[in-house]
């Protein structure tokens, strides 16, 4: 995907040049020499096309004094003055060592330079001579990678995670397969072993879906059309983790009256529920006791869900990590606990998608809120629910309240 945005940029680069070039040519010889502007860039021959070309560009002289630079330049690099060298203007050896090698070899050339603007960025360089009033000059042409480059490390890392996280409980798989294949193992191991591959296999189903929903999340952008009703999600969840609940004997109390629309369909929202609610009763520890609200925020724009434990929390070095795919502040307890490592990471996704966002605060020893805000799909008619005091129910471990 990078080596086909370089040629297409590399394409549209050759094109600019070439139309640069016809219309240095093409300047009546008539034409006076514009004068010297001492406070702004010197733009040489009125030229349009220079000026309004989308890539950043730039022409300097036989000495690499810089001679002009278009509006993108000027944008980028506002410190630009005409007259100076493009190391002084740039700080940068590379760039300037292009430029010359141009000028004294009348080749094109192309190289990547990191430049400062507001902060470090890679740019691609394309330098073409062209001749000039006073010689040789060099037009440069920058294209902003920098983006492209830190997508290309971020699927690189995605992909060496996902390998990981599939490779452990493959060789868990067949690990035990291979034991099985003996056929004097005892019937009590075999059962184990059988349970476990079990389990194994339910663990690779459960990555495989949730990478493949974030892969989805990620290519398609919101939709506004879409509606779920954060509430029911949160009751339909609550009722789902029963079984979880129960056998960690966990107690949840849940806050979810009337309707609370959002832009989401309903896979989304239970998935965003759901995740931080198994989250908070597994991590709360043995008799957790979980809270879930779902309620408006004072200015009645968006929906606030708020799901709280009381369990060991999470350290403060941690949290700004926690929505990275595959983090795992304990990973040896993660894994024993079954997950995935991109559950928090789909909320984030989820949530952002929506136009919303997803925080976290927590305290060693003290437990762990998670807040998802989400701007409502539409106002909520009568009552606003979660302003005042919110009437709800407190589940046995074994039964847990639906509103």
């Amino acid at each position: 995907m990078v080596g086909f945005l370089l040629l297409l940029l590399a394409a549209t680069a050759i094109l600019a040049i070439a139309l640069a070039v016809a219309l240095v040519h093409t300047r009546p010889a008539s034409a006076p020499a514009p004068p010297a502007v001492p406070e702004a860039l010197d733009q040489g021959p009125a030229d349009p096309a220079f000026e309004r070309f989308p890539l950043t560009a730039l022409r300097a002289d036989a000495q690499t004094r810089l001679i002009a630079a278009n509006a993108r330049a000027r944008a980028q690099f506002p410190s630009l003055a005409p007259g100076r060298l493009l190391l002084e203007c740039f700080g940068e050896h590379r760039l300037a060592e292009l430029a010359a090698h141009c000028l004294e070899t009348g080749r094109a050339v192309e190289g990547e330079v990191r430049l400062f603007t507001d902060d470090r960025r890679t740019y691609r360089v394309v330098a073409e001579p062209v001749p000039g009033r006073g010689g040789r000059e060099c037009l440069l042409f920058l294209t902003d990678l920098t983006e492209a480059i830190a997508y290309q490390e971020l699927r690189s890392q995605f992909v060496a995670n996902v390998s990981h996280e599939l490779r452990t409980p493959l060789t868990g798989l067949r690990g035990m397969l291979e034991a099985l294949a003996d056929e004097e193992i005892p019937l009590e191991l075999r059962a184990r072993f059988t349970n476990r591959a079990i389990a194994e296999t339910g663990r690779l189903e459960a990555l495989i879906a949730d990478i493949l929903f974030l892969s989805e999340l990620e290519a398609s952008p919101g939709d506004a059309s879409e509606r779920a009703d954060l509430c029911e999600a949160v009751r339909a969840s609550a009722e789902a983790l029963g079984p979880l609940a129960e056998a960690e004997g966990a107690t949840v109390e849940v806050r979810a009256l009337g309707r609370l629309p959002v832009p989401l369909t309903e896979r989304m929202a239970r998935t965003v529920v759901q995740n931080l609610l198994e989250n908070a009763v597994k991590y709360g520890g043995p008799g957790a006791r979980v809270s879930v609200e779902a309620r408006p925020d004072a200015s009645g724009a968006s929906a606030v869900l708020i799901v709280a434990d009381r369990g060991a929390g999470i350290a403060e070095r941690h949290l700004p990590h926690i929505f990275e795919r595959f983090y795992r502040a304990d990973a040896s307890r993660s894994k024993g606990l079954g997950g995935t490592g991109l559950g928090l990471s789909l909320v984030k996704h989820i949530a952002e998608r929506a136009g919303g966002r997803a925080q976290a605060r927590s305290r060693e020893g003290f437990g762990t809120t998670m807040t998802v805000t989400i701007p409502m799909a539409q106002v909520v008619p009568g009552p606003r629910p979660g302003l005042g005091p919110v009437d709800g129910t407190r589940a046995a471990p074994a039964a847990l309240p639906t509103g």
